[in-house]
């Protein structure tokens, strides 16, 4: 089968993961991958592996913007002459060009719902959700149920995200502990805790430097690793609430990581202090097959993941005192973090890059055989 898959960005981040994943089995399947997206710091390592990646697509945030639409006639001229079978797309401006091209061109093409959406106008007036569409989470589907209806969509399945479970483990073992704490500026006996998601402000990372702030003066040992890039705006305002918190030589930020498995061996905990409702929470997922123990905020999809509690500790969204009172009770629990940790690794096993690819696949061919 020849796929396309569509995005904005390929940057680090939970989007750019979970392609990652997908079109790696994709690949060891015998398809043909094709990835279009603006270009990023993943662009290379998706190119390693890739078909074909086009990454000179402006990165647009509104499907009105005359820059994606002068991308039309390029995108009708790649899916006719390379006779693609399937579009995957896996953002709003990318499911609006899709649908234009699709009587143009024929080619069929279906929707990941990465997030939660607003009800705006748009999505009412121009669905362009394709044949079908993929929820990464039991919670992903209800929350498009809840929001456009279930007779307003067209079928949704859910095809819960995954990642290489067993390669990402191997990693982080084989990565040498001392070195990637002294790399990071960890002192000997330092409680190291990890965020790594983009900086934007609905992943509430400012609540976790006030959260940091409390728990340090009750376990002084405490140091904080932020990965991750985004909102230049917001990570600038992040490090002055830093300075003015007091926690600056406390906390590192780390920026864009594409090694992920030096800041998760660097670790002793993982935090994820989500505020707009999370469809599944990648990072969450890849802290859990590191075998961290995991704090989560109660936000979308995160409960699901974490099983109520089983497999990680939770707080109620943006109660920085429960987030604090989560990272000082692991802090002076070690049993407690090796508890934990063991149960998010076992449990990160249910969430395999291949079963994921075994269900996507499932959809593109139940649509096909429609045509």
């Amino acid at each position: 089968m020849k796929i396309l898959h569509v995005t904005t960005h390929l940057n680090t981040g939970g989007i750019t993961t979970y392609l990652r994943a997908l079109t790696r089995e994709q690949r060891k399947a015998g398809h043909e991958v094709h990835v279009w997206g603006a270009a990023g710091v993943c662009s290379g390592e998706f190119r390693s592996f890739c078909t074909e990646v086009i990454d000179d697509v402006p990165r647009c945030k509104s499907e009105l913007s005359p820059r994606l639409w002068s991308r039309l006639p390029r995108m009708i001229s790649f899916l006719k002459s390379r006779k693609i079978d399937m579009i995957h797309t896996h953002t709003r401006v990318a499911q609006v060009l899709c649908a234009a091209a699709r009587p143009l061109t024929g080619v069929p093409y279906i929707s990941t719902a990465h997030m939660f959406y607003k009800k705006r106008l748009g999505r009412r007036l121009f669905p362009c959700w394709g044949s079908a569409v993929i929820a990464n989470s039991g919670t992903m589907r209800d929350g498009l149920f809840d929001t456009f209806g279930k007779n307003n969509l067209p079928q949704v399945t859910v095809a819960v995200n995954g990642i290489d479970v067993e390669g990402l483990r191997a990693k982080v073992e084989a990565s040498d502990r001392d070195a990637c704490r002294t790399g990071y500026g960890c002192l000997p006996g330092e409680i190291v805790i990890l965020s790594l998601a983009r900086l934007i402000p609905v992943k509430g990372v400012h609540l976790l430097l006030e959260s940091f702030a409390l728990a340090l003066k009750e376990v002084p040992n405490l140091r904080l690793l932020v990965a991750g890039s985004g909102d230049d705006v917001y990570e600038a305002a992040l490090k002055k609430q830093a300075a003015e918190l007091g926690i600056l030589d406390k906390t590192r930020f780390l920026g864009n990581v594409i090694e992920t498995e030096k800041p998760f061996r660097a670790a002793d905990l993982f935090v994820a202090p989500y505020l707009w409702p999370e469809a599944f929470g990648l990072s969450i997922l890849e802290a859990m097959a590191a075998g961290l123990p995991v704090i989560g905020s109660r936000s979308g999809g995160i409960g699901e993941l974490l099983c109520g509690g089983k497999y990680g500790l939770l707080f109620e969204e943006k109660d920085i005192r429960g987030l604090a009172d989560g990272i000082v009770r692991y802090a002076g629990d070690p049993e407690l973090r090796s508890r934990m940790g063991r149960a998010g690794g076992e449990a990160a096993h249910q969430y395999t890059a291949r079963k994921m690819y075994e269900k996507t696949q499932a959809v593109y061919r139940e649509v096909l055989e429609r045509i």
